[in-house]
């Protein structure tokens, strides 16, 4: 009997055929489970439960840096995104452009997280604003999860950082407590003349601005495959990587139907084809050889932010799939 291999990765719509099946592995029997991303993460570092996963890739860089990681990473990127739109402040504290962040205390779920570390390596390239200008909290978002604050994952130099534990960062933020925060989400006091608003109003103009002049498009999170599953099928990250790839052709195909929309957009073909006219066909692409800039930026912003001591070599990272 094969063994079955289990893989937990998010709902997404790149994601959905893999686990209702319509698009399988080649070769392996796979069970596909989803759930918290938090807490899949969590559990992958812990106890490595699954056989292959999605992680955080900036927690993934630490991991592996410090040589305790269980997983090598697969070149399939399930969440990518744009993140100049995650970034906010108050309006009464002159915040009128990223310079002015210097000096302003900012609130993010996790110092080490991936979307913390494009927002800060974003401002740093394109703005000249380093970690060290500002003082970083470090707390629940918009609901308390967690009774306190994990510092494993910190610099333990150079940078002013602060867990805030029985407190939301968006309470802070309302409060005035705080003078931005990092958030998936808009928080409370966000639009209609309150006190919140986007550090870049024009985002989408922002984000596009980005891409368009440095081709980027930020990895969130990888899939990893255990070391000990890779060594027992070493041909499992290749056709892995064909059946993500798959799946995601079957997602984008979808896009493309105008008879009768498959997503609640109205204009969503006109939106596909905006994007591809900016991004290419293949938009949201695998593989190390479209993704070498990206990744090599990402590691080297890891590295001046002071959560990895070197510069990981991609080669070292990643699982060579056949």
């Amino acid at each position: 009997m094969n063994q079955t291999i289990n893989i937990a990765v998010g709902d997404y719509d790149r994601t959905r055929p893999l686990i209702d099946r319509t698009v399988a592995v080649d070769g392996f029997d796979t069970a596909v489970s989803c759930g918290d991303l938090e807490e899949i993460f969590a559990q992958a570092f812990k106890s490595a439960p699954f056989a292959v996963t999605e992680l955080s890739f900036s927690n993934f860089l630490i991991a592996s840096a410090r040589g305790d990681c269980p997983y090598l990473a697969l070149p399939i990127f399930p969440s990518r995104s744009f993140r100049h739109s995650a970034l906010y402040v108050r309006a009464d504290r002159g915040i009128r452009s990223a310079a002015d962040l210097a000096g302003k205390r900012i609130g993010t779920r996790e110092y080490s997280n991936t979307v913390s570390l494009v927002v800060r390596g974003i401002l740093a390239d394109e703005y000249g604003l380093a970690p060290e200008a500002s003082r970083w909290l470090v707390g629940d978002v918009d609901h308390l999860e967690r009774d306190s604050i994990d510092d494993r994952n910190w610099p333990k130099t150079g940078i002013a950082i602060e867990g805030i534990a029985g407190k939301t960062l968006a309470a802070l933020l309302e409060a005035g407590e705080l003078d931005a925060l990092i958030a998936y989400t808009p928080p409370p006091g966000f639009g209609q003349g309150g006190t919140v608003v986007r550090l870049f109003a024009q985002w989408r103009a922002a984000e596009e601005d980005y891409f368009r002049r440095t081709r980027r498009f930020p990895i969130m999170h990888i899939m990893a495959i255990r070391k000990d599953v890779h060594q027992a099928h070493p041909t499992l990250g290749g056709a892995l990587l064909r059946a993500f790839d798959a799946a995601k052709r079957h997602a984008q195909a979808r896009l493309a139907i105008h008879q009768a929309l498959p997503i609640m957009l109205p204009w969503m073909t006109a939106e596909t084809a905006a994007t591809e006219a900016l991004m290419g066909a293949d938009f949201w692409p695998y593989g190390i050889a479209a993704n070498r800039d990206m990744l090599e930026t990402q590691i080297r912003w890891s590295h001046t932010q002071r959560l990895i001591p070197r510069r990981l070599a991609i080669d070292e990272l990643f699982a060579p799939v056949e």
